[in-house]
């Protein structure tokens, strides 16, 4: 009978704890619901979708601790990343991104890109008036640097592949309603963001977006069962 009880009073004490960390993190204080889902491109997985920018300093200091907390990601969750396209020379980097993806050497650029940008001030682009072209010789350069073929990323960035990745991204960053960087999606149904009310004050906040972040993985595959 004691056993019985002890393990009915483990039971509370743990649904008491799942409460909890419902209440913790609200709908409309760190995560939204999208009045849509968007589909995921793989549904054996629960994705997670980052939407960064190369010139944003919070993303590029958002890199450590999403690299480490990817490093702990769960079998079942597969993360993904959009790069921001609302000004003309956002769509230069974005290009970038997936010339580098395209060639398969992301992994030994992103880091690069990121510092260039972000740190230095390196925009790869010059400007004729409105207009942002890419400057070619200095992202020939940057991807020979690192060990890849710099003439062919030039040639790449204004392929039609690339022309459709860029289209590709910009339409789910639509239909996620981002509208900040960094800001990440959850299933293609939950929008987490440092601007919600839940996050301010405080001074952890893209941990806390991870944090949030995991509480809807684990809500997800729940309701997946």
């Amino acid at each position: 009978m004691r056993a019985v009880v002890a393990l009915f009073t483990m039971l509370l004490s743990l649904a008491a704890c799942a409460q909890d960390t419902g209440g913790k993190f609200k709908e409309g204080q760190y995560y939204q619901v999208l009045p849509q889902a968007v589909a995921q491109d793989d549904d054996s997985k629960i994705e997670v979708t980052e939407l960064f920018w190369y010139g944003c300093g919070h993303c590029y200091h958002f890199e450590a601790p999403l690299k480490k907390w990817q490093q702990t990601m769960p079998q079942d969750v597969a993360l993904n990343k959009i790069p921001a396209i609302w000004q003309p020379v956002m769509e230069v980097h974005a290009r970038l991104f997936y010339t580098a993806e395209a060639m398969g050497v992301l992994d030994q650029l992103h880091g690069p890109i990121f510092s260039a940008i972000a740190q230095q001030r390196k925009m790869f682009a010059n400007r004729d008036g409105r207009e942002w072209k890419p400057d070619e010789s200095a992202i020939e350069a940057l991807f020979n640097e690192h060990g890849a073929d710099g003439a062919k990323a030039v040639k790449l960035m204004n392929s039609f592949g690339i022309n459709s990745k860029v289209k590709q991204g910009m339409a789910k960053q639509r239909a996620y309603q981002l509208t900040g960087t960094p800001e990440m999606v959850v299933a293609g149904k939950y929008r987490v963001s440092t601007s919600f009310p839940g996050f301010k004050g405080k001074s952890n906040g893209q941990q806390l977006m991870l944090d949030v972040v995991d509480y809807l993985i684990a809500k997800e595959r729940a309701e997946k069962g």
